[in-house]
């Protein structure tokens, strides 16, 4: 079973002096992420959620929660993720300080996977920003974080060196939770390297210290690590002691991992003493704990421990499985740091290729700037010239303007003539219908009535009859009224739109039986535009009147579509059809009133007809 290493205070969170005097939940997050990670990581997005936008350095600080959450859990993915957020936010505002903890955050990572040139370099960049932000006294945990990488990689002579000098840092600050990971850190180097001996005074200092100031992380990991020290001299009593202190300190305080690790280690200590069924027990209750907190460090070492307890009751086919399971899982870890690898590869590259376009942007904006200057020196050159030129073009330009202002002056007189003659029309063919059919019924019950009124002697039964023949008159002359009305405001379209109106158009024409009329709509919206709306009821009502008048039509199917931005109208019939032509020469005003109508709202019309094949009009109008 793998050694327990600790790092250093600044590893997976920030410290107290970063917090702000009034953040209280800040603090709060602050002081159980350690405890508690899952909670604390809950409640950093809620406060991210609700932070604004602008508030950089506390956006960053809840970020750098976030993915300490992560790290705390092992789930080094996700937590590399929000420590970049952060990074990008505190190097866009230049704030040292943060660059630096974030640094050493993702350093610390990466030498848990074992990505350790790449840590070295995070680690690196760490100690030169504590630097910059002027507080030499927080490279204590670096130098101790790059002192787990020596230690990681068997160097323990340079492991110590570290060491050393991250202890006389913090004994300057008295940074006492930091002493005492850096304590475990050395015990740890003499366990694993040439004087055992050494540790156990080393890790006798570490819990003193834990327990004067309540310590009780540091605490946990001292007895971890001291349960491996005893396991190791063929001690498993005092192991098994260690262990289950360690199990109560991390039950005490909710530290789930630690509790996974001291459990295991408590399994290791059984199996020693000959118990392999509560060490088997305990052990695969470990492996369910690594698969709750998704850690392939907890599964590897889970299956190891598995491995030796059926080895030493002889089931070496399960003892076969579970080693491969843990050569498995430490594979996927190795995988894991590959990928890590990549990705701070790719993230490097991203950084150098911004850092290029940058160069090359202040090269360019050189090379302008030469050119500019240059530019001024030809421009007082030669200053009468380009005025002249300059004078010149200021006259064609207005002649072009004269020019223009004519063409629009002729295009409005001509649409205006348009118009003008399209209402001359229509008040010429309102003055016919008033007199041809409504004269004509008042003029009838003006004769019935002046009958009535001059002849006293008229029989009952022939007054009936003229009162009945002046009443149908008077009723036939306001159905009359009403349609030549309805032609005019149509009532309908403002009740029923469109639709509506198209509707009843095609019920009045389809009563007779020389035209059937049908019709189809898609998309049409009844919060249509008034003026389009009217325009597009006329031009139907002069295509219906053309048709019954002239195309000897026996079907007309008209066609309305709505799109986004425009509208569009079809209207086909297979009548006689005509010289479009001729008609233009002959100047039909109808045609004319209704492409008139049509340009009104930049629109356009096309007509496809043929002597003997039917007519189709095409109309789009524009909706915006």
């Amino acid at each position: 079973m793998a050694l327990a290493a600790c790092s250093g205070s600044d590893q997976q969170g920030p410290a107290p002096a970063d917090i702000s005097a009034g953040d209280s939940l800040s603090e709060e997050i602050h002081k159980i992420i350690y405890e508690n990670p899952s909670q604390a990581r809950v409640m950093a997005q809620q406060l991210l959620e609700d932070q604004e936008a602008d508030n950089l350095p506390a956006r960053i600080r809840l970020l750098k929660y976030i993915g300490s959450s992560y790290a705390f859990e092992t789930r080094y993915t996700e937590a590399i993720k929000y420590y970049n957020q952060a990074l990008a936010l505190a190097e866009e505002i230049k704030l040292y300080l943060e660059i630096a903890h974030i640094n050493n955050n993702l350093g610390m990572i990466y030498n848990e996977t074992g990505s350790y040139k790449t840590a070295y370099l995070y680690l690196s960049e760490a100690l030169n920003n504590y630097s910059l932000a002027k507080v030499p006294e927080r490279m204590a945990g670096t130098y101790n974080n790059i002192g787990l990488i020596y230690l990681n990689l068997k160097n323990y002579d340079k492991a110590l060196t570290y060491f050393s000098k991250a202890l006389d840092s913090t004994g300057k600050q008295k940074d006492s939770i930091l002493i005492v990971s850096v304590l475990n850190n050395i015990a740890l180097c003499h366990i694993t390297g040439n004087d055992p001996p050494l540790a156990l005074g080393y890790l006798n200092r570490a819990i003193a210290l834990s327990r004067k100031i309540g310590n009780k992380y540091g605490l946990c990991i001292s007895y971890q690590l001291m349960g491996n020290y005893y396991l190791l001299h063929g001690n498993p009593e005092q192991a098994l002691e260690a262990f289950e202190l360690s199990t109560g300190i991390a039950r005490e305080t909710n530290l789930s991992y630690q509790l996974a690790v001291a459990r295991l280690g408590t399994a290791g200590a059984l199996n020693r003493l000959n118990q392999p069924d509560q060490a088997h027990s305990i052990a695969l209750e470990v492996l369910q704990m690594a698969g709750e907190q998704n850690s392939l460090v907890l599964k590897s070492d889970a299956h190891e421990v598995l491995s030796d307890i059926f080895e030493k009751t002889g089931d070496y086919k399960n003892s076969l499985f579970h080693y491969r399971e843990h050569k498995k899982a430490q594979q996927e870890l190795i995988n894991q740091a590959v990928v890590h690898q990549v990705y701070d590869v790719e993230l490097n590259y991203l950084s150098q290729l911004n850092k290029m376009q940058q160069l090359e942007l202040d090269k360019k904006e050189l090379a302008i700037s030469k050119k500019n200057n240059l530019l001024f020196f030809i421009s007082l050159t030669f200053i009468m010239l380009l005025t002249g030129l300059y004078l010149l073009y200021l006259n064609h330009r207005h002649r072009q303007k004269v020019k223009l202002q004519k063409t629009v002056i002729e295009l409005t007189e001509k649409k205006t003539n348009a118009v003008l003659e399209a209402e001359i029309q229509e008040r010429k063919r309102i003055g016919s219908e008033l007199h041809d059919s409504l004269g004509h019924l008042l003029s009838l019950a003006g004769l019935n009535a002046s009958v009535l009124y001059s002849r006293k002697e008229v029989s009952e039964d022939k007054r009936k009859a003229l009162l009945e023949s002046l009443m149908k008159s008077i009723d036939d002359a306001f159905d009359e009224v009403r349609t030549i009305s309805h032609n005019l405001a149509p009532s309908l379209l403002s009740e029923r739109g469109l639709k509506g109106a198209l509707k009843s158009i095609s019920d009045r024409v389809n009563q007779s039986t020389r035209l059937s009329m049908s019709f189809d709509t898609f998309g049409l919206s009844d919060k249509l535009d008034n003026l389009i709306e009217n325009t597009l009821f006329r031009t139907i009502q002069e295509i219906v009147n053309n048709t019954i008048k002239h195309a000897e039509a026996g079907s007309l199917f008209i066609q309305i579509t709505q799109g986004d931005h425009e509208i569009s109208l079809m209207a086909e019939d297979d009548g006689k059809g005509f010289n479009l032509d001729e008609i233009k020469q002959h100047s039909s005003f109808g045609l004319a009133h209704m492409k008139s109508r049509i340009e009104n709202l930049h629109g356009t019309m096309f007509i496809d007809s043929n002597p003997g094949r039917g007519t189709i009009i095409s109309i789009l109008i524009p909706l915006q």
